[in-house]
C-alpha cells in the first residue's frame, strides 16, 4: 500500500468521531494547535474551508489532506 494512502486511512480512523464538516474549534482540537494558528491556516487557504459571513466550516477531508501534505513535505 502506498504510504500516502496508508496515512489517509490512518487519519480517517483517528478522526472517525468527528463530523464530516467541522467548526474551527474542532480543527484546533484535531491538530493540537492554538486558536490563532487555526484561523491563520484557514485564512491563508492552507486548509480548505468555506466561509459564510463570520463563520468557517471545514471539510474533515481538508484537514486530512493538510496532514498528508505536511507528511509529504517532511519526507523531502
Amino acid at each position: 500500500m502506498d504510504r500516502e494512502v496508508k496515512n489517509k486511512t490512518m487519519y480517517h480512523a483517528m478522526f472517525r468521531r468527528y463530523p464530516d464538516v467541522l467548526k474551527p474549534e474542532q480543527v484546533r482540537e484535531m491538530l493540537g494547535i492554538g486558536t490563532r494558528m487555526t484561523y491563520r491556516l484557514l485564512k491563508s487557504g492552507e486548509i480548505q474551508s468555506v466561509r459564510m459571513g463570520r463563520i468557517y466550516r471545514v471539510p474533515k477531508v481538508a484537514v486530512i489532506d493538510y496532514l498528508c501534505r505536511e507528511d509529504r513535505e517532511e519526507r523531502t
